[in-house]
């Protein structure tokens, strides 16, 4: 049996046989799953990989709203200032009690202000950048290699056409939003990712996680394998071994999985592709779902983020500051 790529190990790995669901081109993909960190990994990445990124690829959608009225404007950056900041924003707190955070809240408590240097890694066309270019924080760059040119927005917001290793600047933040999953050197990505991360800073990465309970219930079914993409679904002890290697702390793990983890894999068992016209994500009112099975994979979702159980998390690793 071949060795796991993450730990080396070769005792009580297991092979899955599992096939291409977002298009419905059923090519099938072997997987190894490991019998020590958990991690599942591709074991042959295909030569004609591009094949299963087309142009109309979800990540490389165009935005067409970059700009919010100035009203709205306005109070989506005292809701910032609130989140970043505390209290004081007075209006900010009182706009909290009735406002979404979104994704601001899983980069509060980072030591991060409306000017700090943020890089989104895989970025595709800037779907986060410009949500946080909304909320007024000014210095915010994307790479993505597979974006056909550069992306200026009139905001400020840059997506720029490089692989992360071409990247030397350094960063008061990094993330990456469901990319690292695609990339096939974890280690070589991590220690990368060390060197342009400033000391006392974070790097986010939200991924899928195989230690959850789809992956358990649905097997080559569950929707976040998504073969061959994602080249490596990941486990908290494969990450904790990771950021360890790569010279980072994992201070912090959270689940932030969605109710997709249900239905997308149930429709998968019934052989429905993500982008089928019968499909949830395509036509929720003539899916095969009733609203009151989508509350409940909701309340499901819910119930397993608590637990540390869905199928999606968030990894903080933290670069410790020179002695």
């Amino acid at each position: 049996m071949q060795a796991c790529r993450i730990c080396n190990n070769s005792k009580g790995n297991k092979t899955h046989i599992a096939r291409e669901m977002m298009f419905g081109m059923r090519d099938e993909f072997e997987y190894l799953e490991c019998g020590e960190c958990g991690c599942l990994q591709i074991l042959k990445i295909p030569d004609n990989l591009s094949k299963y990124y087309p142009s109309d690829y979800n990540p490389f959608d165009g935005i067409k709203n970059i700009h919010d009225d100035f009203i709205k404007s306005r109070l989506k950056i005292q809701v910032s200032k609130y989140c970043l900041y505390g209290k004081k924003f007075v209006i900010g707190w009182m706009l909290s009690n009735m406002y979404n955070y979104g994704f601001l809240s899983k980069i509060r408590n980072l030591d991060l202000d409306l000017n700090s240097k943020i890089l989104d890694i895989g970025s595709g066309g800037g779907t986060i950048l410009i949500y946080l270019s909304k909320h007024g924080f000014e210095n915010l760059t994307g790479v993505d290699p597979f974006i056909e040119d550069d992306i200026i927005y009139d905001n400020g917001v840059r997506i720029i056409k490089k692989d992360l290793y071409d990247v030397e600047e350094k960063y008061d933040f990094i993330m990456l939003n469901h990319s690292f999953e695609h990339m096939p050197e974890s280690l070589s990505v991590l220690k990368k990712l060390n060197q342009i991360i400033l000391p006392g800073k974070y790097v986010l990465i939200r991924i899928p996680v195989a230690d959850c309970y789809p992956w358990r219930k649905y097997n080559v079914n569950w929707i976040a394998l998504d073969p061959p993409r994602h080249l490596y679904i990941h486990t908290t002890k494969s990450m904790e071994l990771l950021a360890k290697k790569a010279g980072f702390q994992l201070a912090n793990i959270i689940y932030d999985s969605n109710e997709k983890q249900f239905w997308g894999s149930e429709q998968y068992l019934k052989d429905i592709p993500l982008l089928d016209k019968r499909s949830y994500f395509q036509n929720p009112k003539n899916s095969i779902f009733s609203k009151k099975q989508i509350k409940e994979f909701r309340a499901k979702t819910i119930e397993l983020n608590k637990n540390k159980d869905g199928d999606a998390a968030c990894f903080y690793l933290y670069k410790p500051s020179a002695e």
